[in-house]
């Protein structure tokens, strides 16, 4: 019975993202809509030939992300991050990257392994893979070999029962030989099989493990460490470093023509440093390669450091819930290329494909306007496109193939005497659809960037954007409209402290203010342009220190202080039809408590 649950469960995920309807879920909903992980799904991982396969021998691919290192970017190792990898990326391994010099194991034992541990817990609550890697840089791993064989020892003592623990025994070894590879290598396993007899070892490669040394030699695949089952060999690639494009694309799979399991354990778009351009192409390209041939990679790295490979952005200061405008360039490729990956949908589980000849999806629609409207099948579209409506109810319904359709009056909701007309999805054409110019179809959202805590989340018509009795200063300020009903938009700029007034407007979601300079914002002018200056009026309020909550401006007046020195640390923005009244003084229950929209010196 669970397992036609999860299987049901599946199913429904599908539909709905057909349906294209985003659901906003916190991390307790979150949790259990993934009932079904790619632990609890495919277990212990094992090594067939020179494939990963789960626990019924089917071919499996890890989509992991790379810490960076522990010691430096620690606050990115919790269980909230993991969850948003895993709910919203679609990510099913984490890589903890414990360096061994570098401040990191060497500098404080206790306390790497103590991050080691935290972040093998939470992916393991989290129904996730987690690699534990020995991250060398640049030297001869034999001279480390007494102190990994100890880590080691310890971690697959404690670890031997798990299924969803990885070792990754060497990150990239280099100057030198495979051989003072192979031998440390061999060690190490000796250890680590002394406790857990079958989990998957990665074992680093030379030259930065890039399959042999540097050029087209493959001292690994052709002199492979014999004797252990479950090893597979790392390979690493940077998307923009031009001497990876140029030799590195045929290695991988020359390697695994000869007999080797390979593992892509950190991957980045940048190039090798970490640095510079980030090539979008030829990343969707090394992607391809590796899934064409099933090898499982894991992207580096989950930070905000101020790099072309970090999956953050410098100026976001969360360490998880990322939105889409929290991430980098590399960021949102790599999300929307493991989104496209996820499990738990038809194309990705045979097991719920199987289900498709026998069932039959029924699914109806309450839309703006419209009310409930008809029933439609597997994958059409309910809703409408291109006419500002919300979407405000759903019901979905599973029966046998063939069966009738629940009805539109099925399980109380009474759609027959609401129903606009018999569609199930309305599409705006020719302009048959008109939009009313009302406020109920348009919203203004924004987003600041505050002292000490970066950019806040997106809030919305009229909710408070900042802080409140912590004496932070606002240092940026996004604001744009969504479901706008006519032509045109909103833009704005601010008085900077040192700079003075913005020469130029932003607009449209642009970032106004600064980042990373610590310059306090004094005043804003915020207006509306085209078509939708003409129906709608923008008032808004601000905060500013030592006078409180100032009175409403609107329609590009200043809002703030001028010549004061005076921060502005929190704003309401709202949008009202075109000659509506301003909004109250006591607006959200908070209290304009100056009659003074913009005070100056």
């Amino acid at each position: 019975m669970k397992q036609t649950k999860r299987r049901i469960l599946a199913w429904l995920m599908t539909v709905v993202l057909v349906l294209s309807v985003v659901t906003v879920l916190t991390p307790a909903k979150e949790a259990e809509a993934a009932a079904a992980t790619a632990v609890s799904t495919h277990g212990k991982l094992a090594v067939k030939g020179t494939q990963l396969v789960d626990k019924n021998g089917q071919p499996f691919q890890i989509h992991g992300v790379s810490t960076h290192g522990l010691q430096w970017f620690g606050q990115y190792n919790n269980k909230a991050a993991y969850q948003t990898l895993r709910d919203d990326w679609g990510a099913n391994a984490i890589r903890l990257a414990m360096y061994v010099d570098e401040g990191g194991y060497y500098s404080d034992r206790n306390g790497m392994k103590k991050k080691v541990t935290d972040g093998v817990q939470y992916a393991t609550e989290l129904g996730m893979y987690a690699i534990i890697d020995w991250h060398l840089l640049n030297v001869n791993p034999k001279n480390y070999t007494s102190e990994a064989k100890s880590f080691f020892k310890e971690m697959a003592q404690k670890y031997k029962n798990y299924d969803n623990v990885i070792y990754e025994i060497c990150n990239e070894p280099s100057n030198c030989p495979w051989s003072d590879i192979k031998s440390y290598a061999t060690e190490v396993i000796q250890t680590i099989r002394a406790y857990d007899k079958d989990a998957i070892i990665i074992v680093g490669t030379p030259t930065w493990s890039q399959l042999g040394n540097q050029g087209h030699t493959y001292e690994p695949a052709d002199d492979p460490i014999r004797g252990y089952s479950n090893l597979m060999y790392a390979f690493h690639f940077y998307a923009s470093e031009s001497s990876h494009n140029q030799w590195l694309t045929a290695k991988i799979g020359t390697a695994i023509d000869k007999g080797l399991p390979v593992f892509v354990s950190e991957f980045g778009l940048s190039e090798a440093s970490g640095n510079g351009n980030v090539d979008l192409n030829k990343a969707a390209e090394w992607m391809k390669r590796c899934d064409d041939r099933n090898v499982s990679y894991c992207v580096w790295s989950l930070c905000n450091k101020n790099e072309s490979s970090a999956l953050i952005k410098s100026s976001c200061g969360k360490t998880s819930g990322w939105n889409i405008d929290d991430l980098t360039k590399a960021g949102q490729f790599i999300r929307n290329h493991y989104r496209s990956r996820m499990e738990n949908t038809a194309e990705n589980n045979p097991e719920v494909k199987n289900l498709a000849p026998n069932i039959t999806v029924s699914y109806k629609t309450h839309v703006q306007t419209f009310g409930w409207e008809n029933e439609v099948s597997n994958g059409k579209m309910a809703g409408t496109v291109g006419s500002a409506k919300r979407l405000e109810g759903i019901q979905i319904v599973v029966v046998k193939k063939g069966a009738q359709a629940p009805g539109l009056d099925y399980a109380g909701v009474n759609a027959s005497k609401g129903v606009k007309d018999a569609r199930a999805y309305v599409a705006k054409t020719n302009g048959a659809i008109t939009i009313p110019g009302s406020a109920d179809n348009v919203n203004i959202m924004y987003k600041t960037h505050v002292q000490s805590f970066g950019w806040q989340n997106w809030v919305l018509n009229g909710a408070m954007s900042g802080t409140s009795g912590k004496a932070k200063r606002l240092e940026g300020i996004d604001i744009k409209l969504s479901n706008a009903p006519y032509a045109g938009g909103i833009q704005y700029k601010t008085h900077i402290q040192s700079f003075g007034w913005e020469k130029q407007w932003k607009k449209d979601g642009e970032m106004s203010g600064t980042s990373g300079k610590a310059k306090r914002l004094e005043a804003i002018q915020i207006q509306l342009y085209g078509e939708m200056a003409k129906h709608y009026d923008v008032y808004y309020r601000v905060h500013a220190q030592s006078y409180g909550w100032l009175n409403w401006a609107k329609n590009g007046e200043e809002a703030g202080t001028a010549g004061l020195a005076k921060r502005l640390e929190g704003i309401q923005i709202v949008l009202v039809p075109k000659g509506s009244a301003a909004p109250s003084a006591n607006y959200g229950n908070i209290k304009s408590v100056n009659t003074k929209a913009y005070i100056k010196k």
